[in-house]
């Protein structure tokens, strides 16, 4: 691996000892009793078990006539799913803790589907009677913290985490997490700086064919408002002679550009929040994102040989209202991100998803359409984020009674560049409409159910080839969770 990436990782060890993690983890229950080890070691167990339903219509956003009547791909979906969730916290001294999270589910999925695996059934009907799922370590990490080294309260943390920068808009990895070392100090109480490496790909020990981050960050929090700003720069390394698998197997980094190529992105974020100002019950927030670098290394079949720059941006400005007399909140937002258009250049913005399901911005159109993003690297994707759409959102969220919540949201969904989804002839900015809604029961303290459902209206950039209007999509989703 190049030598000023040694350089940096050994900066990130030093510049600390020791951190706390950017995106804390699910929290352990506060009225959790601990089991106390030996000495001053204190134990904390806690989890979760959630079930939840699905029921999906068109969630290809074609008409019924498209859809193959022999596919997986059918226009209605319905299933069932599991995820258990066990969280240790071991706290072995004032400065040391140790953090575990097993989750069951698949290499890629947070979940199980109910009745996904066969093999343990004997007798005459030998159907069910398996062992579905396999235990994960989501995350584990070692963090110290104290004022010794510096002076000042300082930290470092190195395991697996999840890790999410600002609002979300470029890094956004809380679905499985990432393999990272980070380190913090806070020269003032109220200012935090940051500095972490993380392991995306780590490729054959005998060849730079790494995929690595490096993220300085700095967050400021006054009395009612938060100033931050973060830079990241990814080194994703290509070589012809790697025997990994250089990311998701959609990807297409090699395809494209050729095993060799290097991409070398550069994301600075800057945003700010504001609540309650001067006791109007008025929120704000603003976040602008922009990308510079390269590909370099490209095969000569991608124009010649050309090495593209990365162009792309982002931006997000929101305000909300919270009523003082009734508990409700109005909000409303506008999300943007460029688009690829016709340039050689990577003009539309590189976003890094991994979300859980309830983190996404819409519910059908990003959980289960394809996107309106139209970068070559992931053409018409499903969960993409801000490549090449924009969002003007509306709605409210509030209690209606102690155990009963509600939340209600409309989306008008447009492309920055125009685009042709399904294949037709002419392309639209015009991806749709989306009206989303959640409704929260507390049936005692730690067990709650809650019913998601989503209504889509596909807009002119998902004509069919044949110039027909597809069929809207709609979802529902019924969960209820235990937690301990």
């Amino acid at each position: 691996m190049k030598k000023y990436v040694s350089i940096l990782s050994v900066l990130v060890l030093l510049l600390g000892f020791v951190a706390i993690s950017y995106s804390a983890p699910a929290e352990i229950p506060s009225d959790t009793t601990a089991a106390v080890a030996k000495g001053q070691t204190k134990i904390t167990l806690g989890g979760d078990i959630r079930v939840r339903g699905f029921a999906i219509k068109n969630g290809e956003v074609l008409d019924k006539e498209s859809y193959p009547t022999t596919n997986a791909n059918s226009p209605n979906q319905n299933y069932l799913d599991y995820r258990v969730q066990l969280k240790i916290k071991a706290e072995v001294s004032p400065n040391t803790t140790g953090y575990i999270m097993l989750q069951s589910g698949t290499e890629s999925l947070p979940y199980v589907i109910y009745g996904s695996q066969q093999g343990g059934a004997r007798g005459v009907y030998q159907v069910g009677n398996t062992k579905e799922s396999q235990v994960w370590i989501h995350t584990a990490y070692i963090q110290y913290q104290g004022s010794g080294l510096l002076g000042v309260p300082a930290g470092i943390k190195l395991g697996r985490d999840i890790i999410i920068l600002g609002n979300g808009l470029f890094l956004y990895h809380d679905r499985l997490g990432d393999d990272q070392i980070m380190a913090y100090v806070q020269p003032l109480k109220e200012l935090t700086l940051a500095l972490a490496t993380v392991k995306f790909r780590e490729g054959n020990s005998d060849l730079s064919d790494d995929a690595t981050a490096y993220i300085l960050l700095g967050s400021y929090k006054g009395k009612n408002f938060e100033l931050s700003a973060d830079v990241t720069y990814i080194d994703d390394q290509g070589n012809k002679d790697s025997t990994v698998d250089r990311g998701y197997s959609k990807w297409k980094m090699n395809s494209i550009f050729g095993k060799d190529s290097d991409i070398h992105l550069w994301n600075f974020g800057l945003r700010g929040n504001v609540d309650d100002i001067a006791g109007t019950g008025i929120g704000a927030k603003a976040d602008i994102e922009l990308q510079t670098g390269k590909i370099l290394n490209t095969a000569s079949t991608y124009y010649g040989g050309y090495e593209p720059k990365l162009k792309g941006w982002a931006g997000l400005a929101g305000l909300n209202y919270k009523f003082k007399t009734i508990p409700l909140t109005l909000k409303a937002e506008y999300q943007v991100g460029s688009g690829h258009g016709d340039s050689k250049d990577i003009k539309e913005y590189i976003t890094a998803i991994g979300r859980l399901e309830n983190a996404y911005t819409t519910f059908v159109y990003e959980n289960f359409a394809r996107s309106a993003c139209d970068s070559a690297l992931a053409r018409y994707s499903k969960m993409t984020g801000l490549c090449n759409t924009q969002y003007v959102i509306f709605g409210g969220e509030g209690n209606i009674t102690k155990s009963l919540s509600a939340q209600l949201y409309g989306f008008w969904i447009r492309a920055n560049k125009a685009v042709n989804i399904n294949g037709y002839k002419d392309k639209s900015k015009d991806v749709g409409y989306e009206v989303d809604t959640m409704i929260t029961y507390k049936i005692e303290k730690n067990l709650k159910y809650w019913i998601e459902a989503g209504y889509f209206w596909p807009g002119d950039a998902w004509k069919l080839k044949n110039g027909k209007d597809p069929d809207n999509a709609w979802a529902i989703r019924h969960n209820i969770m235990v937690t301990f």
